[in-house]
């Protein structure tokens, strides 16, 4: 099972990821992924309720998930995404949630479109909408589109073998 796959140091994520390791420590302490897939802080009554919006800067271990999110992240800006559309893009739930719950690589598309990043996760059973879907953005000219199972096969197979 995916969510049973080993946790690793921040030196291990970033090759996962396929970056340096000056970069990745970059990209957390810029806030990548944000706070998604925590759980928000507990605070008592009447104190500040602030919480940090980079926690991962500070992370000595990363999961399948968060793996899996940094990759998408790299392959947007790899593929022109500025870092705040990618961030802005892989910081959200429903795909953390997804990755997070798979117990193996699932076929599911990540539809994304100019200009403002606007995206669409497409399950195994929304699949039958793809075509039109992408009718429709290759109409503005440009669209991107990832293989979120490729990414989950290519995090598990570097996470189960050295690198």
């Amino acid at each position: 099972m995916l969510k049973d796959l080993p946790r690793v140091s921040s030196a291990r994520a970033a090759q996962i990821v396929d970056v340096g390791y000056e970069g990745f420590r970059s990209y957390l302490k810029r806030g990548l992924l944000g706070r998604v897939g925590m759980l928000p802080g507990f605070h008592r009554a009447g104190a500040d309720t602030h919480d940090d919006p980079m926690p991962r800067s500070g992370w000595m271990s990363f999961g399948f998930a968060d793996l899996c999110l940094m990759r998408i992240a790299k392959l947007l800006m790899d593929a022109g995404f500025t870092f705040a559309s990618a961030n802005g893009i892989v910081s959200q739930h429903a795909i953390w949630s997804r990755m997070a719950h798979d117990d193996a690589p699932v076929e599911r598309f990540l539809l994304i479109w100019p200009p403002y990043g606007d995206h669409i996760i497409f399950d195994p059973g929304d699949l039958h909408h793809l075509p039109k879907r992408l009718e429709e953005a290759g109409a503005q000219g440009v669209y991107t589109l990832l293989n979120l199972g490729d990414v989950e096969r290519y995090v598990a197979e570097r996470l189960e073998h050295d690198i």
